[in-house]
């Protein structure tokens, strides 16, 4: 099985609707609540309630307001023999 933490974290930050800094690789910082993700876009509402739709390929960072539940990373290694590499 093969193990996909970027979609683990980005569910889990869209399930908290935790506010989150997406940080662009031109040096763009935008703010908002994630409201879905592919393979290819994450669609971020600001807090305007503005819907953006940003491509993955442009981001370098995403980055939590808050802290985050830890849960996704149980989940995402469930099934396999691998350890948690994050585990505490």
């Amino acid at each position: 099985m093969q193990i996909n933490l970027q979609d683990a974290f980005l569910a889990q930050l869209k399930k908290e609707g935790n506010v989150v800094a997406v940080f662009l690789s031109k040096g763009v910082q935008l703010k908002g609540v994630i409201r879905g993700f592919d393979n290819f876009t994450i669609f971020l509402e600001d807090h305007e309630g503005r819907l953006q739709m940003v491509y993955k390929h442009s981001v370098t960072t995403v980055s939590p307001t808050r802290e985050t539940s830890d849960a996704f990373l149980k989940e995402a290694f469930k099934d396999t023999d691998k350890k948690n590499p994050v585990a505490r």
